[in-house]
């Protein structure tokens, strides 16, 4: 994904304001030749759209940190949090998006239930695009932990097609929506989690990535849990059978910056 608007500032009023704005950063997780991964905050938009064109949105925060134009290679919803990668020119950016499909990106998901299987769930579920036409969709799945009081699992993910909301969709066929997740999750555990556990957006998190080109370059990054999931997660009866499984769920979190939390509120 390709942006139209690679970072370039949306006219006269909107390059002002921008200057009066405070300073905005992103946690830079990993970068190389033409690329970087930076830290998505949730309730941070990746681009500006019809709808919220003077939203904070990754491409400008970054554009302006970078003092250059940035090109998104993929996309990361807005709730959700995670690595999310850049090329630093367009040239970079066909190069990265020819095989972007077959990146390597692992997401996780707390969602309702316990979730009843051992070992990985191939998910191979079709989705429909924008036009309404299915196109095959593949998605692997592994339990973390899980317990039954809250009902709850902790889900790693790993998309190997790259559908409009695979991720949340294919763990839903399962009977296991994310929690927190609007669109295709329960509402009344929704409402359940923010009001007796604090949950404040959907549990999603895309925890590492890796794609490694056909000339050799390498692209690659994890990113720690923020504070918001961190202090949700660790409260969890299973947490330590989770961090057994997955380690890097135990790196020092990330501080959810005040201004994408006002964007979010």
């Amino acid at each position: 994904m390709i942006a139209d608007d690679p970072g370039e500032p949306e006219g006269d009023h909107a390059s002002l304001e921008g200057d009066r704005d405070p300073p905005r950063s992103l946690a830079v997780l990993a970068e190389g030749d033409g690329w970087i991964v930076v830290a998505k905050p949730p309730g941070l938009l990746v681009h500006r759209g019809p709808l919220s064109r003077h939203a904070p949105a990754a491409l400008q925060v970054l554009r302006d940190q970078l003092g250059q134009l940035v090109y998104p290679l993929h996309r990361l919803d807005r709730q959700a949090s995670g690595c999310l990668a850049f090329a630093l020119s367009a040239e970079e950016a066909g190069r990265w998006q020819t095989g972007f499909a077959d990146a390597e990106k692992l997401y996780l998901a707390l969602v309702r239930g316990y979730f009843r299987w051992d070992g990985v769930v191939d998910v191979t579920n079709p989705m429909k695009d924008d036009q309404g036409i299915l196109k095959d969709a593949r998605s692997e799945v592994w339990c973390l932990g899980r317990g039954h009081s809250p009902r709850s699992s902790l889900l790693a993910v790993r998309p190997h097609t790259g559908r409009f909301h695979q991720v949340r969709r294919h763990v839903r066929d399962l009977g296991h929506p994310i929690l927190g997740d609007h669109n295709h999750g329960d509402t009344r555990v929704n409402r359940a989690w923010r009001e007796e556990r604090g949950l404040q957006r959907m549990a999603l998190h895309c925890l590492s990535m890796r794609l490694r080109r056909d000339d050799g370059h390498e692209l690659a990054a994890t990113c720690p849990l923020f504070e918001d999931q961190a202090e949700l997660f660790a409260a969890l009866p299973f947490w330590d059978e989770a961090l057994k499984a997955e380690p890097r769920l135990g790196q020092p979190p990330l501080p959810w910056p005040a201004w994408t939390r006002e964007a979010w509120s």
